[in-house]
Order: C-alpha cells, then sequence, then structure tokens
C-alpha cells in the first residue's frame, strides 16, 4: 500500500501545498431598518477562528452596510488565483426574488410600495458573487450561506417582496459546492428558542466541530450535518434541513486525514474508503487500476465494486469522445450514497413508480438522477434534486402508489445546442506544479453537439482539440504531440465562458473573445 501513497504524493503533493486556502466570511446582526439577528456574528467570528486554525488566510467582515460588502469581495477576490481554494461563508438575512438569491447588507432599507427592484439594486446577488469566484479560476470553491431566516420583508398587506421565507434553489457553477442552512423555502433557527443559551445558530453550532474532524470529505460532512441539524430542530417542533448543491470534482477535505509521524511509516493511515475517495478525486484509469490492483484481494468490498463501475464509465467516456459523433446524454460520473441501503429502497421504490431508475445497485448514477428528476417533475413534489438518497425522500416515495412517472424517451438524439462553442476563446490554467498557462482556442462546429478546434498556449505548444456539448456539459479530448488529454467541463448559461478540469489535473477557465 505505501507504494501508492509515495507515487500519489509525487504526482499531487507539491500542488496540494502550494495552492493557497482563502476565505471571506461575513456576519450581519445589525440592520438599520429590518430585525435584527442575534447570532450571525458570532457564528462568522466562530467560523473565521476555526478556518485560520485550518491554515485558511481570512477576511472577515461584520455587520457590513452594501459598500462595506462589496469591498470584502473585491479584496477576497483580488486575491484568489488560478489553482486556489476559495470559502465564503455568509451569515445574516437573505431573500429569494424572482428566483434569484439575494444577501442583505445592514443599510437595507425597506421599500413601502413593495418594489423589488430596489432591493435587488441594493443587495449582493448570490450568483453574482459566486461568478465572480469562478471567475478567478479557483480549483474549488466552496460556500456556505446561513441567510434562510425569515423575510424581513415580509408583511401582511399583501405587498411582501420575495418568497415567504429562505432562499431559494440555485444553479451551482461547475467546481462549486454551495451549502444552504435550510431547504428551499424553510426558515434556518438563529436559535432554539429565547431560552437558548448557545451561542451560535443552530446549523453553524452544528458545523464547527465538523470543519476540524480529520479524514472527514465534505459530502460525508454535510450529510451528517444535515441529519444533526433537522433533530435539533425538530426538538421545536421545527423542519429544518440543510440544503447543498454539489458541482465540485473531485473531494474535498477541510482537514485531511492524520499522519502517522514515526520514520517507518510516514504514510497517511488509509482504508479501503479513503483510497477510493483519493481515486474517485485523481478522476483517471490510472488511478482506478491502481486502486483495484491494490485492494485485488477484497474485490467482493462494495468499495471495490463502485471502483469498478466508476472505471467502467471512463473507459465508455473515452472511446465515445475519440471514435463517436455523439455521446450520451448526461454521463457524468455516478454519485455514490453513503447510506446504500436508503439509495437501493429509493431505486426500488422509484422503480415501482414507474420512473425506471434501473438496478437497485446504491449507487445514484445518472439513470437514477434522471429517474428521480422526472418524479419530481410528475408528482409536483416539494423535494429538491439533492433530497436524493434520503430518508425522507424515501418516505415520501414509499406513501405513493399506482405509476406516477410519466414514459420516459429509451434515448435522446442529441442536437445542435441552443448555446455554441464556435469562435474564438482566451484561457488560463492552472496545472501540476502551479504552472500557470494561457492560451487560445478556435472552435468550429462540426455537426451537431460536436466541435472541432485548434489550441495553442503560452508553453509554446499546439493541439487539435475534440469537444462535445451537451446543454451545458462539455467532454473533449485535446491532442497535443506525445500525449492526449481528456476533460470534462461545464458551459455557462449565456455560452460565454467555461470551466473545466482535465487528465493532467489542470484546472481551466475560458472566456470567449470572438
Amino acid at each position: 500500500m505505501k507504494w501508492f501513497w509515495i507515487v500519489w504524493f509525487a504526482v499531487i503533493g507539491m500542488p496540494l501545498f502550494a495552492q493557497e486556502r482563502l476565505a471571506l466570511v461575513i456576519g450581519n446582526d445589525s440592520y438599520d431598518t429590518v430585525v435584527d439577528l442575534q447570532k450571525a456574528v458570532a457564528d462568522a467570528e466562530a467560523v473565521s477562528e476555526k478556518l485560520q486554525g485550518l491554515g485558511f488566510q481570512t477576511i472577515t467582515g461584520l455587520n457590513l452596510d452594501r459598500r462595506g460588502m462589496n469591498q470584502r469581495i473585491s479584496e477576497f477576490t483580488s486575491q484568489l488565483d488560478a489553482g486556489d481554494t476559495a470559502f465564503v461563508f455568509f451569515a445574516g438575512h437573505g431573500v429569494e426574488i424572482d428566483g434569484e438569491n439575494y444577501l442583505l447588507p445592514t443599510d437595507i432599507v425597506t421599500p413601502t410600495s413593495g418594489e423589488t427592484g430596489f432591493v435587488k439594486a441594493e443587495s449582493i446577488a448570490l450568483s453574482s458573487l459566486l461568478d465572480r469566484v469562478r471567475a478567478t479560476g479557483a480549483r474549488t470553491s466552496i460556500a456556505i450561506i446561513d441567510a434562510c431566516r425569515d423575510n424581513p420583508f415580509e408583511t401582511t398587506n399583501g405587498r411582501s417582496i420575495g418568497g415567504t421565507r429562505g432562499l431559494g434553489r440555485i444553479n451551482t457553477p461547475q467546481g462549486m459546492f454551495v451549502i444552504f442552512s435550510a431547504g428551499a423555502g424553510q426558515m434556518a433557527l438563529d436559535r432554539l428558542s429565547d431560552e437558548d443559551a448557545a451561542q451560535n445558530s443552530v446549523f453553524t453550532r452544528a458545523l464547527l466541530p465538523r470543519l476540524s474532524e480529520p479524514g472527514l470529505e465534505l459530502r460525508s460532512m454535510v450529510a451528517d450535518l444535515r441529519t444533526e441539524v433537522r433533530d435539533l430542530s425538530r426538538t421545536v417542533q421545527h423542519n429544518q434541513v440543510p440544503a447543498y448543491y454539489d458541482e465540485l470534482l473531485g473531494d474535498f477535505y477541510f482537514t485531511p486525514a492524520a499522519l502517522e509521524t514515526t520514520a517507518a511509516a510516514a504514510a497517511p493511515v488509509t482504508d479501503i474508503r479513503a483510497d477510493l475517495s483519493i481515486a474517485r478525486s485523481v478522476g483517471t484509469i490510472a488511478a482506478f487500476d491502481t486502486f483495484l490492483e491494490n485492494y485485488s484481494d477484497q474485490s467482493d468490498d462494495y468499495s471495490y465494486q463502485v471502483a469498478l463501475q466508476l472505471r467502467e464509465v471512463l473507459v465508455s467516456s473515452d472511446t465515445l469522445t475519440q471514435t463517436d459523433d455523439t455521446v450520451p446524454f448526461d454521463n457524468e460520473l455516478p454519485v455514490v450514497s453513503d447510506d446504500i441501503k436508503v439509495m437501493r429502497e429509493t431505486q426500488a421504490a422509484l422503480n415501482r413508480l414507474g420512473c425506471s431508475a434501473g438496478g437497485a445497485d446504491g449507487i445514484a448514477g445518472p439513470r437514477t438522477r434522471r429517474a428521480f428528476a422526472n418524479y419530481l417533475s410528475a408528482s409536483g413534489s416539494e423535494l429538491g434534486a439533492d433530497d436524493l438518497g434520503t430518508k425522507h425522500a424515501l418516505e415520501e416515495l414509499d406513501a405513493k402508489s399506482g405509476t406516477v412517472c410519466k414514459a420516459v424517451a429509451s434515448a435522446r438524439t442529441p442536437t445542435a445546442p441552443a448555446v455554441t462553442l464556435t469562435g474564438s476563446w482566451k484561457y488560463k490554467a492552472t496545472c501540476a506544479l502551479v504552472i500557470k498557462v494561457t492560451g487560445s482556442i478556435n472552435y468550429a462546429n462540426a455537426g451537431g453537439n460536436k466541435f472541432t478546434g485548434s489550441l495553442t498556449d503560452s508553453l509554446g505548444q499546439n493541439a487539435n482539440t475534440v469537444v462535445f456539448l451537451n446543454d451545458q456539459q462539455l467532454s473533449g479530448t485535446d491532442y497535443f504531440p506525445g500525449i492526449t488529454v481528456t476533460w470534462r467541463g461545464r458551459l455557462s448559461e449565456d455560452g460565454n465562458s467555461f470551466t473545466g478540469s482535465g487528465s493532467t489535473g489542470c484546472s481551466v477557465y475560458a472566456w470567449r473573445v470572438g
């Protein structure tokens, strides 16, 4: 096993420790004209202190007006560089208006005429903040938004501004992981009761100890966090389940697993699940081959079977990208549920309702996700896509009977996309050893969803490139002299920029110039 870790650190050890970890932390309690909060500043201070102890360079702002929030955001994004880890935490008031979520500065003024445009102009749009972070080329971006309290603009005369409570669902840019302290339309508790002496909000008090737990991967952390917050809120007859939106490529640990310190054993203490996480983070066929070879004596283990399936997905994707003019709809890697039994029962329930989730294997692959999305659409459920694989979603499915889902076509034929890659692009990338590369690409449509082009970079290299565009998902292959690079990415909604991550470990941000 130790030689696997020697290779691992030789390949990615330097970039991991060379990359900066930067955090923006804002907490607003004292509002000029809307109701004050009691825990937001304390939450921000606690999170900031915790992150500093974990090696984050932290920019903290308390009780900020609009100008102050914009100044802190500009300071934060100006320090971010390609390849960095970016973390954003906001505690305070927030409101959803016309499908967009807005973070409220302390000097927000309550309009008397229900003017939503005024509130939009005087607040910080969450999507704009996330786009500014993405534009820096940060490799990993995580945002935690504890702004799902009561709508401060709600009135009793029918002139309320925004949703009744909480924030709405979002479209998360690729490379980002966003956590809301409550689900869409839910209210996050500032405190359990007036007698609650805890310094932090219900959400943040559950979050803090998990940030410093060694070896706790982000998705596992969120699964535990959701359960604890739900259970705490139920003690006061309230329903609060944090929501998350995952477009992160690879795994993330706030606190890596502890290392052995003896001279004879300098490698991390690992097990089959930890090594599977590493193989998934690298995301290449070679990484899975190494994992499968190391654990060939445990071929009956669930993690081993997952690795086999993930490798098969990569092989199929590479074959289609290089030899076929079409790629299947939604060819993302499967998502593995932490609770295998619940996921299997969920898949069985979806099949019973006519939603065609495929075999009940406990892995939320593309077919299972499509089946759950079809159920949400056909049933009018208030669940969100992030509820797939949860116990409360399974309870709802089990309560249904008959055929719920409409018939779904067994195949989807790619057509010319609504947005296009055709044109000239510039890009910047951070690769191994934090080498920064810039360059240009020219794409032309080769029919349907296929685009071909030529690429040049600041290292003097040239390549031919082939890219397939399915909705906003990109699957590409760059043919350099002596090496072929495969990559996946996501095109922005307006079609003018995209992010991607390749088999060489490079993180890319590209923007249209013509």
